[in-house]
């Protein structure tokens, strides 16, 4: 019998996506009111939901079981190859408990199952209801037995129908202005809660990351755990503890969440009024759309090659022109990973080996800035390392920092005090430019009192030129000795010392300045 921890995570993979395509509608979310009855529908709700994940049920009742039951119990039949492979093969993917399979079966088409559906199931199934006969070993072993390739033709057949074409239309262009002086704020906006697969409270979160010395901090859990059965209130909770904690001067909290397809890549979305998810709008260009109609958000795509088992991964940055403008950065860190990973040696192709998902995305016309996340999933909410985004802003308020992120004035560092400027002619790092001569002022200072050894010059991800430089703080020039055709440039200081340990020294990577 084919077992579901020996299918190769990369078809496992390919059959989600017609899955959760057959699954889902995009659905605006709007609260649903509770009716009369809500607390005893939620009581008895939650007394199946406790056994379910029991450890009492998964001795009874094996998980190809349980998925085989939950459809003929909800819907009177049993599910398809698709449906039964798939909910197997996502256990791990996206962290299905055997309730969350309930919830996906009973909502049909929805975000989450209606007070309506939940009332009318319990009133004809309960706790005792949930157990194995013969019919259903039989088909769940059945359905084991199913050939991959059968199921992979349904996936193409999906995919060809819920294809999304790509937006036309030119992005807007930010005026940047020339010398304005910025103060500097280290923070992220990549970090997850118990609201999703994290730990700890959005309050706890959003008060430690200021009490281990972030500036600013935003939670982003994943958007496919914040709805799942009608009472839940998780985005409310995560958006009243941001603006909770908020103390413009002192500490900024933002709040967004994370669109996470285990096929097409992670983005993180902030400083929207809703969320959306993977079962809701599948594809990365609906996601796009997404954004697109809620001007004030703006996004970053998340540690690049990590899902890419089919070569699909955020359409390797595939440029979408409408969605330019809100699409501002790429991590080039996160967690633990540092540059080794997601920058010096993280690409999609391998005979391009010298060219970063970041540049392959410059390239390819968008204006990514560098960044990175933590992206906690335990209570070490900026504790986990010394890695930071620093923000170049006039002052520490969310209006400030949201508009040095649109305006891609940030730079990725792994030392939690290292200041860093790029300037052109006066002008920023972030701007967009044309008819300036290429001269480009670097400073660069370390609040800990590191000191650094070289500068580094990189024109559209290409190594331009290196200086020598030394001291805790230096102020350099470096010029293009070949001023002409459209081209991006960013720079990357070294550090004499290894704070974490990977045995290159530490660095910062400044987000770029384009000139057209």
């Amino acid at each position: 019998m084919q077992n579901f921890t020996t299918v190769k995570k990369s078809l496992s993979l390919m059959v989600f996506a017609l899955l959760v395509v057959l699954f889902c509608s995009a659905v605006v979310y709007a609260a649903p009111s509770a009716p009369m009855d809500a607390a005893s529908i939620q009581q008895s709700m939650q007394e199946l939901i406790d056994f379910l994940d029991s450890p009492k049920y998964k001795e009874m009742v094996t998980w190809e079981e349980h998925i085989v039951l939950t459809y003929r119990l909800v819907k009177n039949r049993m599910p398809t190859s698709l449906e039964f492979f798939l909910l197997g093969a996502s256990r791990e993917d996206i962290g299905l408990k055997r309730s969350t399979v309930l919830s996906i079966v009973l909502r049909d088409t929805s975000r989450h199952p209606s007070w309506n559906q939940c009332r009318a199931f319990l009133q004809r199934v309960g706790v005792s209801d949930f157990r194995v006969d013969q019919e259903v070993t039989e088909q769940s072993q059945k359905l084991n037995r199913v050939p991959l390739l059968e199921i992979l033709k349904n996936l193409i057949r999906g995919a060809q129908n819920n294809q999304s074409s790509f937006s036309e239309g030119e992005p807007r262009i930010n005026l940047p202005v020339p010398y304005v002086q910025y103060n500097v704020y280290y923070g992220y906006l990549h970090a997850h809660s118990e609201l999703s697969d994290g730990q700890g409270s959005p309050a706890s979160a959003y008060e430690s990351a200021r009490n281990n010395g972030l500036d600013y901090f935003a939670l982003t859990d994943h958007g496919e755990f914040l709805i799942i059965w009608p009472w839940d209130n998780k985005w409310e909770r995560l958006v009243e503890a941001a603006k909770d904690k908020y103390q413009p001067g002192n500490y900024v909290t933002l709040w967004g969440f994370e669109w996470s397809n285990p096929i097409l890549g992670h983005i993180n979305v902030i400083n929207t009024a809703d969320f959306t998810n993977t079962f809701s709008d599948f594809w990365v260009t609906n996601v796009y759309d997404w954004i697109i109609d809620r001007p004030a958000a703006f996004a970053l795509f998340n540690h690049p090659g990590d899902y890419d088992f089919l070569s699909l991964e955020l359409r390797h940055l595939r440029r979408y022109p409408a969605a330019v403008p809100q699409i501002v950065g790429i991590e080039t860190w996160n967690g633990n990973n540092s540059f080794d990973f997601y920058y010096y040696d993280g690409n999609w192709f391998g005979f391009l080996g010298f060219i970063s998902y970041w540049d392959l995305g410059n390239w390819r016309g968008w204006y990514l800035g560098a960044q990175g996340g933590q992206d906690n999933h335990s209570t070490d909410w900026g504790l986990q390392n010394e890695f930071r985004t620093a923000v170049l802003a006039e002052r520490l308020t969310r209006k400030s920092i949201i508009e040095a992120y649109r305006n891609r004035r940030f730079y990725a560092t792994e030392d939690k005090n290292l200041y860093l400027d790029l300037r052109c002619q006066g002008y920023p790092m972030g701007s967009r430019l044309s008819g300036v001569p290429r001269q480009f002022e670097v400073t660069a200072s370390d609040g800990g009192g590191d000191t650094f050894s070289e500068i580094r010059l990189y024109r559209s991800g290409i190594l331009w030129q290196s200086k020598v430089v030394s001291g805790s703080n230096f102020q350099e020039t470096l010029t293009d000795p070949f001023p002409f055709g459209k081209a991006y440039y960013y720079v990357i200081v070294t550090q004499e010392d290894d704070n974490d340990g990977n045995g290159r020294n530490d660095e910062a990577i400044s987000s770029p300045i384009w000139i057209e």
